[in-house]
């Protein structure tokens, strides 16, 4: 008989009983990892992974290679929790989406939140473009640059440049803070203003920026966070609001 085999019982009779919510991080990690590793104590590799990485968000955002350098983390259990991370975004993003072949994004909420959802892997700064068709419908996606840990490069000229070849009629660029504040910078509001500036030039219309965080999006349109509990469950904010949540 496996001689943790009791504990593991434990942790699925807690989470059978109280769900997610009424489990440690540490719990919910040791938890998976069962079922990558079978045969294995996987508390101790449970705490190594949240010291190496922070959280769990961290751990879920890891590439199977960087994941492999915890010690106990062998081929399979990179993969596994590397592959949750990435279907957890997929889910998102697809709720965001609906039933739709084009995500339509008529909303700041709805907007924001999909390109939060497309920001979860991001570890350093990066410049994103969503292109919108005039029903608001999504037609392109991507990475326009990406920086360091405090900043990227906002140059208009390939926003623009992609935005005139898929034809869109409206825009929307994010970049990520990886500290997880959305309190933008100077720097931030110079560059959405530059951006929209050119947008304007070539006729384009500039549906929303956003600051990207934990958890929480601004928009440089509005001047407004909001705030993620669920895609579903969303919080507008001023920025005094949300510096006090902080």
């Amino acid at each position: 008989m496996n001689e943790h085999a009791g504990h593991r019982n434990r942790l699925r009779d807690a989470f059978r009983q109280n769900g997610i919510e009424g489990m440690a991080d540490h719990q919910v990690l040791e938890l998976l990892l069962t079922y990558a590793l079978p045969r294995v104590d996987v508390n101790p590799l449970a705490h190594r992974l949240l010291e190496r990485f922070g959280s769990l968000t961290e751990v879920f955002s890891a590439s199977p290679g960087q994941l492999q350098q915890v010690p106990g983390v062998g081929p399979s259990a990179a993969v596994f929790l590397s592959l949750l991370g990435q279907v957890d975004r997929r889910l998102l993003l697809q709720r965001f989406s609906g039933r739709s072949k084009r995500p339509v994004l008529g909303t700041p909420s709805a907007l924001g939140g999909y390109m939060l959802a497309l920001s979860l892997s991001d570890r350093y700064e990066t410049l994103r473009l969503v292109c919108l068709n005039k029903r608001y419908e999504l037609i392109y996606e991507g990475v326009v640059s990406s920086g360091s840990l405090t900043e990227v490069l906002a140059d208009p000229r390939p926003i623009l440049e992609t935005a005139l070849v898929h034809k869109a009629c409206f825009i929307a660029v994010s970049h990520n803070h990886p500290s997880g504040d959305v309190t933008p910078s100077r720097e931030d509001e110079a560059a959405a203003l530059r951006i929209e500036s050119a947008a304007e030039a070539v006729g384009i219309g500039v549906a929303d920026q956003f600051i990207l965080g934990r958890g929480a999006v601004y928009s440089l349109c509005s001047r407004r966070v909001l705030a993620f509990s669920s895609p579903s469950l969303v919080t507008d904010m001023s920025l005094s609001e949300y510096a006090e949540r902080l």
